[in-house]
């Protein structure tokens, strides 16, 4: 065993912390699948790295069952791994499925109730407008959002929440807040791919009526008589935090589609960190324990 096993988790993990911390320079669109696909890829890097090394771990107990395991989930050293690093990634895997789990029946619950909450508007004086995904879904309203609001600013909202829906933002939502559930470090990436999927909508309810200002003041309008409780699961709410970036954004200039750069950087990321692995794990077989030796753990 090596400290190869650990580079693409240690990788994605930097990568993931560092896009959290910086803005990128790309259409919102992008923004978001660019870290809605890092924060899949490290979850999966870590729950990889535990298991691969938890069935090794296994392996050193148990010599004659690793005859039964395959080839390809064994290291290429053929080294015992110590308990200090087997035992915490049994454990650590264990208590990763176990809350992704858990996250996940909280989403099914949720997202039942708002389901059935979408077949008639809400009876609150709270503005609330929230898309709702899936067949017996759609967009959740509040009586009180429809008595503030003029038929311009309603139709901003329904364009927003439309882009919710069209290009199911709950996934991208749903992968994020699993990242930063089952990694705490992934916090700040959660944070900036939500506000990405926010601005993506936004600037295609700019698009559909035309006019960014509306857009921008109905947000803001909203935002300030809400008082979201921070739960929101698979659906989104219209003025979720973020409520300046995204105002200031409509404001500004219009962001570059990035039609030509957004596709390449995306599609690039993917094979980049893709090939880490399969890199990593000829490494750790090839060249590892006799270039390296001062990197074993023994």
């Amino acid at each position: 065993m090596n400290w190869f096993t650990f580079l693409p988790f240690g990788v994605m993990l930097a990568l993931s912390v560092t896009l959290g911390r910086v803005a990128l320079p790309l259409h919102p669109l992008w923004s978001a699948r660019l870290l809605s696909t890092t924060g899949v890829m490290t979850v999966v890097a870590a729950f990889g790295t535990g298991v691969f090394v938890a069935v090794n771990y296994g392996a050193t107990l148990a010599p004659d069952a690793a005859a039964h395991v395959p080839e390809w989930a064994l290291f290429g050293d053929d080294r015992p791994v110590p308990a200090w690093v087997g035992i915490p990634a049994i454990v650590l895997s264990a208590a990763g499925l176990l809350v992704a789990a858990r996250l996940a029946v909280r989403w099914v619950i949720d997202l039942r109730a708002a389901q059935a909450d979408a077949r008639r508007p809400l009876d609150t004086e709270v503005p609330i407008a929230v898309a709702v995904p899936g067949r017996r879904g759609g967009v959740l309203l509040s009586r009180g959002l429809l008595s503030r609001l003029t038929a311009r600013e309603l139709q901003v909202v329904f364009e927003h929440e439309r882009s919710h829906l069209r290009h199911r933002h709950h996934r991208y939502l749903a992968s994020g807040e699993l990242a930063a559930t089952v990694l705490p470090p992934l916090r700040a990436l959660n944070d900036r791919l939500r506000l990405s999927v926010e601005r993506w909508a936004d600037e295609d309810a700019a698009e559909a009526v035309g006019d960014r200002r509306l857009v921008a003041r109905t947000i803001a309008k909203v935002a300030l008589a809400q008082c979201p409780d921070g739960r929101h699961g698979p659906a989104v709410p219209f003025a979720w935090s973020g409520v300046v970036e995204r105002v200031e954004a409509l404001l500004a200039t219009p962001p570059a589609k990035n039609t030509v750069s957004g596709p390449l950087l995306f599609v690039g990321h993917g094979l980049v960190t893709g090939s880490l692995t399969a890199l990593t794990l000829q490494l750790d077989r090839a060249i590892a324990s006799t270039l390296f030796p001062t990197l074993i753990i023994r």
